[in-house]
């Protein structure tokens, strides 16, 4: 058996339809209009004579993207190619009023209730596992909370990190299992609950640290595009594959931002690049951020780029809530424009 997401024209109608034809309906997302299904080869093939089918979507993998940069590793034989994309500098700010408390979602191995994140003030504002349905903060990978660290890290313990802001609040969703790695359908789900609950936490923006070597138009993809068009900017990693693997889905959507590493001046010899993205680089290499429960530690990859850039994002947006996914995204893309030109 292969599961497929099968978007569709009404979802209670397919879901008749397609248990009638002998697919086992397994998700529903209805924020993209969509259904999870489990099929035979035989049943996937007639999946598309059904009329209220409108596209068939394999399901896939995804894994955290924070395997470049680390620290003692920054480089590699070979030659890296330079490319025409602006490096956006840690400490660039924009001017205005705080107006809002803005909430960030983060989809990765769940966080832990490290100091930083949870004490004056707890910034960890929900927490949900799609993995194993825990209620109490975790994260048996680590990822996730250096991920968050990079985008709100208080400073309380430690300086030198992060983003010490207590008008951004995050969501942890956890949809990444303890090796940093997830199928569409538990990111989707993911994605799923940021669309239901985006008013009630006020989620203005989602960080998303992994990705997938699928082509375009995958599961993720159409998840990632469906929350950009509800108003929600995405941010997202690009991946730590050079020029040899290209960016990585959701990353090669043209409505997200997608952020690729730097190190120091240069572009960092693991950031890939392609049919127009990534959009900016942020620093990507010996980047210190929690480690564990308590802790502190370097980490490198794309995968610490991203949450820089959703700080940022967040900052701009507890000043103009109203701003739209794509202003925020050409904003910071000619912030860091107007850096390199200096």
């Amino acid at each position: 058996m292969d599961s497929y997401l099968v978007r569709v024209d009404c979802i209670s109608r397919a879901v008749k339809l397609l248990s009638s034809a002998g697919v086992k309906v397994t998700h529903i997302f209805p924020f993209i209009s969509a259904c999870g299904v489990s099929a035979s080869e035989y049943a996937v093939k007639a999946l598309g004579a059904l009329p209220c089918v409108k596209s068939l979507h394999k399901n896939c993998r995804a894994a955290a993207t924070a395997s470049g940069g680390v620290k003692g590793q920054t480089k590699r034989s070979g030659k890296t190619l330079r490319i025409n994309v602006p490096i956006i500098a840690d400490d660039v700010k924009i001017d205005g009023e705080r107006k809002e408390k803005i909430t960030v979602a983060i989809i990765d191995t769940g966080v832990n209730e490290h100091i930083d994140l949870s004490l004056f003030p707890n910034k960890i504002i929900a927490f949900r596992d799609f993995i194993a349905g825990k209620e109490t903060p975790y994260d048996d990978n680590g990822h996730g909370t250096a991920v968050a660290g990079v985008l709100c890290g208080s400073n309380l313990a430690c300086g030198g990190y992060g983003r010490m802001d207590n008008y951004v609040k995050i969501a942890a969703l956890k949809a990444l299992d303890a090796a940093g790695e997830g199928n569409a359908f538990d990111l989707l789900t993911a994605m799923q609950w940021i669309y239901d609950n985006r008013n009630l936490y006020n989620i203005k923006a989602v960080n998303m640290s992994f990705g997938t070597p699928v082509g375009k138009n995958n599961p993720l993809e159409i998840g990632a595009d469906a929350l950009v068009k509800n108003g929600i900017t995405v941010v997202v990693s690009a991946g730590n594959g050079g020029a040899e693997e290209g960016v990585l889905s959701p990353g090669t959507s043209p409505f997200v931002l997608t952020v690729g590493g730097a190190d120091g001046a240069e572009p960092a010899y693991f950031s890939p690049f392609g049919s127009g993205k990534p959009d900016v680089l942020a620093q990507a290499v010996n980047v210190r951020t929690l480690g564990g429960a308590s802790g502190y530690t370097h980490v490198g990859g794309t995968s610490m780029a991203a949450p820089k850039i959703a700080a940022l994002a967040a900052d701009i947006l507890s000043k103009y809530p109203s701003y739209t996914p794509d202003r925020i995204k050409s904003l910071i893309i000619s912030l860091a424009a107007r850096g390199a030109e200096k």
